[in-house]
């Protein structure tokens, strides 16, 4: 079962009930523990305004949110969650995930219903650990009683070791690592070592009122066991004072980025490998690999469970990179056994060739890129170039103390095979010893191939598709992951008849720029020991440009300045594949301003009455097919089609549902908003749907907070295609509400727009454009630019007042519910709501789940960086969620809308 399908139905399990907070109260929610041995142990109850107290009911609730819950009631960190039956109640739902960025509140379901289970909380009573990477790290405060409950830091050398051990013991972590904490200064605790709690031991105050304040790491209770040294085996943490197995319940979620979270808290080097195991049934720990990527393994431990699988990971033990863009590139490190188990940067030139590749063969990489690795200075080692470790090879210390650092980058354990150049072919990637074929479960589109290409040091990618093969034994790869990381990084055990295809341009590139098809030129000179070099500007003439802009699977090239003589110049006639098969004469400065070019995107809108507006088609591979996508398409998605076109701003985008199936491109969901389309294909597909968009033709606003507000430009077709501003004072009343209208925005806010500086438009208000309207040119050749707000066509109604009610929304003429699919509105996406109104901030906010198809949906993520309305999509879903807020009513000044 793919990642995706198994999310899915993670969502649609999770998801039955809302986020809310209800009533007017300013705190919209408390928390106790009730029936337990302290005020900081219990089972967890909560109360939001006006209602009564409520058991929570677990799911999957890992130890960070129980740290969350133990900072409200004021007490120390989390040292347990456990779920435990009780006599018959009502519970109150936990989703961890709604709120791991925003308020404790947006974690709680606005339903209760009844459930067995409740959720035992443990925190410390009197310390706690904060500003560290996990709850086992940070700097120590200790609550002192006689303070009014007040935390307050404890200052340097205030512990010695056994007050340290007493500490970490009562944290629930492993042994203390100590750096200068035996300092005479501060509070100082003397403790045996067998105390239960640090306050707990015998106190004297002295040292100064100010000190530096204390940081302590305790050992994560995690191993390794049944390896060959501790950094090696199937993973087993502590939690509630017993070990187990670690299990991840998503197949595809154990990759080499989870792995190195373990080797980091259990202090060895980088991963070298990682494998999901499948074993005898027993009960284990269940962890959330996202949320140990932020954190540690033990904050992200979610309870109990049966499972037969385990994980195994082997850790370089004392050598690894850190700093660079994979695990096989950065600046080495080794870990010295003689310094307290401290890791060490390695002086430059103290590594060969074949120390280097002992190296590289350690982590598991392929052969070094060494560059000036070979200098005499610093610590050197001397490898005979068979050893398995860089450790083993012999050392001799030389050089200065402090010197550069060496940087190395090892290649990417990866190959295309079978295709006509070794930037061409079926994806294999090299795992545990063993090469497999890659497959990507129909999730792959050029912005994975990207890294695949890069990892490979070839080009940009030109395409990449999925097609069956025999089944077989291969990797799946994670495409999520695939974009922060590398990817060896990302693979994981899977047995599909899939293989993944990828064509990479062999030797050029544009850099730099907005999408795969613009950005600085670059070339491979194999002459140069396969760098990459930059292109000066003249180096193409506009057939050259042609031959690049087709050989990136691009459309036509834009050209600026790209005539001139200097540089290196590429002599095309127009035919050739690739840009490097034209002659080359190399003239010009050795430095020189480097060429931009930027090629068009390969879409169209088609049946439109303009080239602006219709059914948006995609070349790929040579094909033009409709779109196809099966995320939600708002108009953030559009504008982006918009800009690529050269068009104006996104006015209306709307999927229509056609009588016959035919062959489509299918579009990667939610890359959209970030990605050139192009970018986002991730093969074909067959479907009868079509996606139709609007932009507007000539105008837009820019550089606003939306769509709807920002400078005025229009698009004047006597200046080939270019975009000029316009003169404050070119737009009266009638002429900004057309332009508003235009838009598909609200009522013009107008400050000033009305004297006579600059192009003016003579508009009735009937038009259906701005460019319709007459227009005179006065004024000067420079003026100030015009600067537009248009109301959103959003409104709360059935509420006291402007700032209070049920979310609506004009979309195409019609006022409508918007509604959130899956996921009740959190708070910072209500926030949105209020601050698109000009309401100031939310009070409370109810999200109530509906029973209906047809609806106006919001992709709520999106809310929180754009506008409402540039969030919206129409669609079907049968569970939605629509929203009543309050806001604050604080508004911006008012603006002067009368026209004098």
């Amino acid at each position: 079962m793919s990642r995706r399908v198994e999310l899915l139905l993670l969502l649609s399990f999770c998801c039955y009930g809302a986020v809310a907070a209800n009533g007017n109260s300013t705190k919209p929610f408390s928390l106790r523990l009730v029936d337990g041995n302290s005020r900081c142990q219990g089972r967890l109850q909560v109360q939001r305004a006006g209602q009564d107290w409520t058991e929570v009911r677990p799911l999957s609730a890992p130890l960070w949110f129980g740290n969350r819950a133990c900072a409200e009631l004021d007490c120390g960190s989390a040292l347990s969650l456990e779920e435990k039956t009780v006599p018959h109640r009502d519970a109150v739902q936990v989703f961890p995930s709604f709120c791991a960025d925003s308020s404790l509140i947006d974690c709680f379901d606005s339903d209760s219903r009844y459930s067995p289970d409740s959720l035992e909380l443990t925190c410390s009573d009197s310390v706690r650990l904060v500003g560290g990477r996990s709850l086992c790290s940070g700097s120590l405060q200790i609550q002192d009683q006689s303070l009014a409950q007040s935390w307050a830091g404890v200052c340097e050398g205030a512990l010695d070791r056994r007050g340290a051990e007493v500490l970490c013991r009562e944290l629930s972590c492993g042994a203390p690592l100590l750096q200068g904490a035996l300092s005479p200064l501060g509070q100082t605790f003397h403790c045996e070592g067998n105390e239960s709690k640090l306050m707990d031991c015998n106190r004297t105050r002295t040292g100064p009122e100010t000190c530096p304040t204390l940081n302590l790491t305790c050992k994560e209770p995690l191993r390794l066991v049944g390896g060959a040294s501790r950094c090696e085996g199937m993973v087993e943490a502590e939690h509630r004072g017993e070990w187990r197995r670690v299990a991840t319940y998503i197949s595809d979620s154990w990759d080499l980025e989870a792995a190195t979270v373990v080797c980091r808290d259990l202090d060895c080097g980088s991963p070298v490998s990682k494998e999901r195991r499948d074993g005898s049934d027993t009960e284990v720990w269940g962890v959330d690999t996202d949320c140990m990527k932020k954190s540690s393994v033990r904050d992200c431990i979610f309870g109990g469970g049966s499972s037969s699988s385990f994980l195994q990971v082997i850790c370089s033990d004392s050598v690894r990179l850190v700093g660079g863009r994979s695990l096989c590139s950065g600046s080495l490190q080794i870990q010295d056994q003689s310094l307290a188990q401290s890791w060490a940067g390695v002086c430059e030139g103290a590594l060969d060739r074949r120390g280097a590749e002992v190296l590289c063969r350690e982590l598991r990489c392929g052969a070094p890129l060494l560059q000036g690795a070979l200098s005499p200075l610093g610590q050197t080692f001397h490898c005979e170039g068979n050893e398995s470790k860089l450790m083993d090879c012999n050392r001799t210390r030389t050089g200065p103390e402090t010197c550069p650092t060496l940087n190395l980058t090892c290649k990417e354990p990866l190959r295309l095979v079978g295709g006509a150049s070794r930037c061409e072919g079926t994806v294999e990637a090299e795992l545990r010893g063993e090469w497999r074929r890659v497959t990507a479960s129909g999730s792959w589109d050029l912005e994975e191939a990207a890294v695949m290409c890069r990892d490979l040091d070839c080009g940009s990618p030109v395409s990449a598709e999925e097609r069956e093969g025999s089944d077989s034994e291969v990797w799946g790869v994670d495409p999520y992951c695939v974009k922060e990381s590398s990817v060896r990084e990302c693979l994981y055990d899977e047995s599909s008849p899939s293989l993944l295809q990828v064509i990479c341009s062999d030797s050029v590139r544009l850099v730099g720029g907005r999408s795969l098809c613009s950005g600085s030129l670059q070339i491979q000179d194999h002459s140069l020991a396969q760098s990459w070099a930059g292109v000066c500007e003249g180096a193409l003439d506009r057939r050259g440009a042609e031959v690049l802009c087709r050989e990136l699977g691009c459309g036509a090239p834009l050209l600026q300045g790209a005539l001139s003589p200097l540089g290196q110049t590429f002599h095309c006639e127009g035919n050739e594949s690739k840009l490097m098969d034209c002659n080359r004469t190399r003239t010009g400065p050795e430095t020189c301003p480097t060429l931009n070019l930027t090629c068009k995107e390969p879409l169209r809108l088609v049946g439109g009455p303009s080239r602006c507006a219709g059914t948006l088609e995609v070349r790929h591979r040579g094909e033009w097919r409709r779109m196809m996508t099966a995320g939600r398409w708002p108009l953030d998605s559009a504008a982006v089609v918009c800009r690529s076109l050269d068009c104006g701003s996104a006015v209306s985008t709307e999927m229509r549902r056609g009588s016959n199936s035919s062959d489509v491109w299918a579009i990667f969901p939610d890359c959209e908003a970030e990605a050139p389309l192009r970018d986002c294909v991730v093969g074909p597909a067959n479907d009868t749907d079509s996606m139709e968009v609007v932009c507007s033709d000539s105008v837009r606003l820019v550089g606003g907070r939306s769509l709807c507000s920002g400078s005025l430009q229009i698009q004047d077709q006597s200046l080939a295609q270019s975009w000029t501003s316009v003169c404050e004072g070119a737009l009266g009343r009638h002429g900004a509400e057309v332009l508003c209208r235009e838009l598909g925005c609200g009522a013009p806010l107008l400050q000033g727009a009305l004297s006579p500086l600059g192009q003016t438009f003579h508009c009735e208000g009937n038009e259906s454009k701005l460019m319709d309207c007459p227009r005179t040119r006065t004024g000067p050749e420079t003026c100030p630019t015009l600067q537009l707000t248009c109301e959103e066509p959003l409104r709360l109604v059935r509420g006291s007042s402007r700032c209070e009610g049920t979310l609506e929304l004009k979309f195409r003429g019609e006022w409508q519910r918007v509604m959130t699919p899956y996921y009740p509105w959190d708070l910072e996406a209500a926030s949105g709501v209020c601050r698109d109104l000009g309401c100031g901030s939310v009070v409370s906010r109810v999200s109530t789940v509906i029973l209906r198809e047809n609806l106006w949906g919001v992709k709520a993520d999106c809310v929180k960086r754009a506008a409402v309305r540039e969030c919206v999509f129409s669609g079907s879903l049968y569970r939605a969620y629509d929203l009543d807020v309050l806001c604050s009513g604080h508004q911006e000044a008012p603006k002067d809308r009368t026209v004098p």
